[in-house]
């Protein structure tokens, strides 16, 4: 949804448009595994409705970039920006809840959400459309030696193929934008998802290791995961209960209204799954007593031991 205002495509980024990023899954060998664009046409191309939309659309004969350009324009129709919050903010007082309003409040200060997620009408969508190590993949991941197994891999084959094998099917992909530059600094690195319409599109995070809203802001609140490559934006945000319910209330009024009630079922499953499995709030962190660095540093010195 919301995919014709993006500026990439794919966690990382490494399709600079919809009409290339659309032909990338046709021969991904983990996705539908055509083993080159010719071989995609010749599954098509005797199809007689297909002959004649691709005829009037391009004036020529059926292509494989046409495929792309095909799949991209139907993908730019795609939009949805319709949501209760956009209604308030055009006027329309009783669109969200004064729990809601509490939380824009806070997504605009204290939980600094809008740092990377800004919203104006230049860029309604809720993204930065940057990359930044927020500190997921760092729970299960050895980043070092997945950045020196992807160096050795890409000098031998850095084909945009191959790089699209990698980022799919393979541990590789945790490095994220790292895998496109090559620049350590982009180490775990994703690309700032849209808010928009996020209260029906969990899983969160680029690996869905997140299932619900309130998981996520417990995840911020804490700080994150501490690694080396954390992004500097990101610390603990000393965030209450009800301040955390506040933010998430407020994100479910960033869903296009044509999904109102999937939106509305998704709140109380969020909400239920939560109060059952939700961790034991972490104190020194959430209030930062502790700062991350400082707790990976004990935990660093505590192995060595």
């Amino acid at each position: 949804m919301n995919v014709a205002l993006f500026q990439t495509l794919f966690w990382d980024g490494r399709s600079p448009s919809l009409d290339h990023q659309a032909l990338q899954p046709i021969l991904n060998p983990v996705e539908m595994g055509m083993p080159d664009g010719e071989t995609a046409m010749k599954a098509i191309r005797d199809d007689a409705e297909y002959q004649e939309a691709f005829k009037k659309a391009y004036v020529r004969e059926m292509n494989y970039e046409d495929l792309g350009r095909a799949i991209g324009a139907f993908e730019r129709t795609l939009v949805f920006l319709d949501s209760p919050f956009r209604r308030f903010l055009n006027g329309d007082s009783d669109a969200i809840s004064d729990e809601a309003l509490a939380g824009f409040e806070l997504y605009d200060g204290k939980a600094r959400c809008v740092t990377c997620h800004p919203m104006n009408p230049s860029n309604p969508l809720g993204s930065d459309h940057r990359f930044h190590n927020v500190g997921v993949s760092a729970r299960h991941q050895d980043f070092e030696e997945l950045a020196k197994q992807a160096t050795k891999i890409l000098a031998e084959d850095s084909s945009e193929q191959k790089l699209d094998e990698l980022a799919v099917g393979t541990d590789l992909s945790e490095l994220g934008r790292f895998m496109i530059t090559l620049n350590r600094v982009d180490i775990g690195s994703f690309r700032t998802p849209l808010i928009l319409n996020i209260g029906i599109t969990q899983p969160y995070m680029h690996d869905g290791s997140l299932a619900t809203l309130w998981d996520v802001m417990d995840h911020y609140n804490k700080g994150g995961e501490a690694n080396p490559f954390l992004d500097g934006g990101i610390e603990p945000l000393a965030l209450s209960e009800e301040e955390i319910d506040q933010v998430v209330a407020f994100l479910f009024t960033l869903t296009d209204v044509r999904f109102a009630e999937e939106n509305q079922q998704q709140f109380e499953l969020q909400r239920a799954a939560a109060k059952k499995n939700r961790p034991i709030r972490d104190e020194a962190m959430a209030e930062r007593s502790i700062l991350p660095f400082e707790q990976r540093v004990t935990s660093s010195k505590s192995t060595d031991q």
